[in-house]
């Protein structure tokens, strides 16, 4: 059983190794050219190191419940139709490793949002700006988060975060780490 005349037994030619070889040549280049540096990238972006220490309750309240009545108005600025309401008024809550954290009210939208702002193009337009006047990061895109939520958020230096995320209805829900030897409901102002 020998080859005869560069032809196998099955009737093809020896070429096969050579296409094979130069294929896998090719999908190696392909895969390290993607990988390089500042290409393209599947994972979401991670929070900013937390820079500043926890703020007390009363100030934080103030600061980040700006923020939301700041972010409400924007959104529904831009995304006519769409109206805002409390979800869920504030809070705070000890976490099991003893920091407290401050829970400004949630907001529940009264409609879906994805669609209405094109997949939260909108929402990036109207809530970027305001992000920075409050001195956090733009939104960075839409976080990978099963189960059909669309979901964005934005942490500041103070380890702050805002989170956006819509599966009809939206909500607006921000978590807050503060200063606080109690984490007592009390300590919040009244509001």
């Amino acid at each position: 059983m020998a080859e005869e005349s560069g032809k196998k037994m099955d009737g093809r030619t020896g070429h096969a190794r050579p296409v094979l070889a130069a294929l896998l040549t090719l999908g190696a280049i392909v895969t390290v050219a993607c990988s390089v540096p500042g290409g393209p990238t599947t994972e979401p972006s991670s929070a900013p190191p937390v820079l500043n220490e926890p703020a007390p309750i009363a100030e934080s309240f103030a600061k980040y419940d700006s923020l939301r009545v700041d972010l409400v108005a924007a959104l529904e600025k831009n995304l006519p139709g769409i109206t805002w309401t409390v979800d869920n008024p504030a809070t705070v809550a000890a976490t099991s490793d003893g920091r407290c954290i401050f829970h400004p009210a949630s907001m529940k939208s009264s409609a879906d949002i994805v669609e209405a702002s094109k997949n939260f193009a909108t929402v990036f337009t109207a809530a970027d700006p305001i992000l920075k006047q409050h001195e956090f990061p733009a939104f960075n895109g839409i976080d990978p988060v099963p189960g059909g939520w669309v979901v964005t958020r934005s942490t500041d230096g103070a380890g702050a975060t805002v989170i956006i995320e819509s599966k009809s209805p939206a909500y607006l829900r921000m978590n807050v780490p503060v200063d606080s030897t109690t984490c007592d409901p009390s300590e919040l102002p009244a509001g």
